[in-house]
């Protein structure tokens, strides 16, 4: 009998741990559907600036369709992922003129989506790589708006 019950505790307690030690943190972010802000390009952190219209960011769908603002302008685009790889296809942006320091940091942010080659989600943070494995956009999750 003790060996009946010794054998049911056992196989209770390992179907439980390996239940919830393969489940993800709640708190940890999905790739897709998250409002991915920008912290830094090319490891420069990147803060809001005087004329800045808004944050800039970018959303992913499972669609491989991507949205964003560049601070100033728009963007949308495509892009294809698999784990840990990413690439962007090409990407559009609406034609609104900012202060010339928004529109250049703009340009880099744009010219750092078409660099990637590569993403880790870590927590709460995104972090692409170009081919040579350097940081080139590292994002933060920010709740839904």
């Amino acid at each position: 009998m003790i060996r009946y019950l010794f054998i049911f505790l056992l196989t209770a307690l390992s179907a439980c741990s390996s239940r919830y030690a393969t489940q993800p943190e709640a708190s940890t972010p999905k790739l897709f559907g998250t409002w991915w802000r920008v912290e830094a390009i090319d490891g420069r952190k990147a803060e809001f600036l005087r004329g800045q219209r808004r944050d800039m960011h970018i959303i992913l769908y499972s669609s491989r369709k991507m949205v964003g603002s560049g601070g100033c302008n728009q963007i949308n685009g495509s892009f294809v992922h698999s784990p840990g790889s990413i690439r962007f296809g090409a990407i559009a942006s609406s034609r609104m003129m900012c202060a010339p320091v928004v529109m250049a940091r703009e340009r880099a942010f744009i010219a750092a989506l078409r660099k990637a080659d590569s993403s880790i989600v870590r927590g709460r943070r995104l972090t692409m790589y170009d081919r040579a494995g350097r940081e080139v956009l590292r994002f933060m999750a920010v709740p839904s708006r």
